[in-house]
């Protein structure tokens, strides 16, 4: 049985979050549940969590007070689990509608910002916040969930998953920085999991054309999604103790190394792998052109 650690899961409220405190406690471990709006997260407080406010929606200095609540309530965090985000759906061109993972934000007056603003400005300013209680210990674990969208380009989800590649690169920088502090890192990127995300009526809204030449991608998108729904590959319980297992170092990963980047899913694998075929095999196609802009051998300094 993994030593008993102590947990601090952002976007708890209910879906995959919400599966990984439940695991968390399962087997044993303390777990601060936290999410926007604490009432949500009564069950979870009845089940044995801890439960606190974090918004990430909120300026640094807030983050960081809510963060040292979260530290008080054990004395200390050893695993961090970034999960909460939100969604923006829509053609690039058109006014994009709404739709959230984890967290809601209110009055926001520009999509395309929003979208940024919490999957990426508040996964950094939460590192921000995080950092300093891992660097004082000299232990830590900084594990991000991001998405196998970071390996995609469908249409009318491109903000979305763009964020998601941000979210990937800077979780692999985070991980050369914070290494020689004893702190370890891992990128989740998840691929679909049957929870409640998909269905109409809970979190999710379906795009909306705005501009009608692109009424046929919407009309697509929207008999994909709900074909989709409740029918995904991916079981958000084996999901939840996977990541236990791998940010413990035990069960399925007993013996292994906190990884930087893990795939979670059978769909997430295929698309990742064959996203980057694809980059791959059209950089060598292009190698020759893409190589002649050097300098002469002869002029070059490394």
């Amino acid at each position: 049985m993994a030593t008993q650690k102590v947990w601090l899961v952002t976007g708890t409220s209910s879906g995959f979050g919400n599966e990984l405190v439940h695991t968390i406690l399962k087997n044993g471990h303390k777990v601060v549940a936290a999410g926007r709006d604490t009432s949500r997260l009564t069950s979870l407080k009845e089940a044995g969590a801890a439960t606190t406010k974090i918004d990430q929606n909120e300026p640094l200095d807030v983050l960081r007070r809510q963060i040292e609540d979260a530290i008080a309530v054990y004395g200390h965090i050893d695993v961090i689990v970034l999960n909460a985000a939100y969604v923006v759906t829509g053609s690039l061109e058109e006014r994009t509608h709404v739709f959230i993972l984890s967290c809601r934000l209110n009055g926001t007056p520009e999509e395309s910002l929003a979208q940024y603003h919490t999957n990426v400005f508040g996964i950094l300013n939460l590192y921000r916040a995080i950092l300093p209680h891992f660097r004082g210990r000299k232990a830590g674990i900084v594990a991000t969930v991001g998405s196998m969208g970071a390996s995609m380009t469908d249409p009318l989800i491109g903000l979305y998953h763009s964020s998601k590649a941000a979210v990937r690169n800077i979780s692999l920088t985070l991980d050369n920085e914070v290494k020689p502090f004893g702190i370890k890192t891992c990128l989740i990127e998840p691929g679909y999991f049957r929870t409640n995300l998909l269905s109409s009526g809970t979190s999710f809204q379906l795009p909306e054309t705005k501009i009608g030449a692109y009424a046929e991608i919407n009309e697509k998108t929207k008999a994909f999604l709900i074909q989709r729904d409740r029918k995904q590959s991916g079981d958000p319980k084996r999901g939840a103790q996977v990541i236990f297992d791998v940010l413990t170092s035990s069960g399925c990963a007993r013996g292994r190394e906190v990884p930087k980047t893990l795939a979670l899913g059978s769909d997430a694998v295929k698309c990742i792998i064959g996203s980057n075929d694809e980059f791959n095999k059209r950089v060598e196609e292009w190698r020759s052109v893409s190589e002649s802009t050097d300098f002469p051998k002869e002029e070059q300094y490394y």
